[in-house]
């Protein structure tokens, strides 16, 4: 991966994950991470990420800073019971994987299963992070989507 800003100094990287890869999983877990995904000039040593609950039924995988600097980033928030609930939420749910030198990343099956992940995962990048889905589910989901125009507009003025 390469890292593009495109932000001010005060918003940070805006880093630029894009694509969609199947990968097989194996009985471990593991999946190679897409090399085009991966964290370009980290050595593999430090290339680290956490997998969290995502939005829309996912898992997701964003480089560990990335994911700290969100939680802080909430953490900052006036304190509520509802701010506290999924701070709690979002901690208990993530993990920290790392790359091994096979370039893959391991994440327990039974949290894969969770997901509908078993044999295949599609990694989806998404700007600041990837979504990891079923290829199935992905499927899914893209029949019903038909898209926004509006959106559409927007991205493509």
């Amino acid at each position: 991966m390469e890292f593009r800003s495109t932000a001010t100094a005060d918003e940070g990287f805006a880093f630029t994950f894009h694509g969609s890869y199947t990968r097989a999983v194996d009985a471990k877990g593991r999946f190679a991470l897409p090399f085009r995904l991966r964290q370009a000039g980290t050595d593999q040593a430090e290339e680290k990420y956490m997998v969290s609950r995502g939005a829309d039924g996912t898992l997701s995988l964003q480089p560990y800073e990335v994911w700290v600097a969100n939680f802080n980033r909430l953490r900052s928030e006036a304190p509520s019971q509802k701010l506290r609930d999924y701070l709690r939420r979002m901690s208990a749910n993530s993990t920290q994987v790392s790359v091994d030198a096979q370039g893959r990343v391991a994440i327990a099956p039974e949290r894969l299963a969770e997901f509908g992940i078993d044999k295949k995962i599609t990694v989806l990048g998404v700007g600041s992070y990837m979504e990891l889905w079923s290829p199935e589910a992905l499927a899914a989901r893209d029949q019903v989507d038909d898209g926004d125009a509006a959106f559409d507009d927007e991205f493509f003025r």
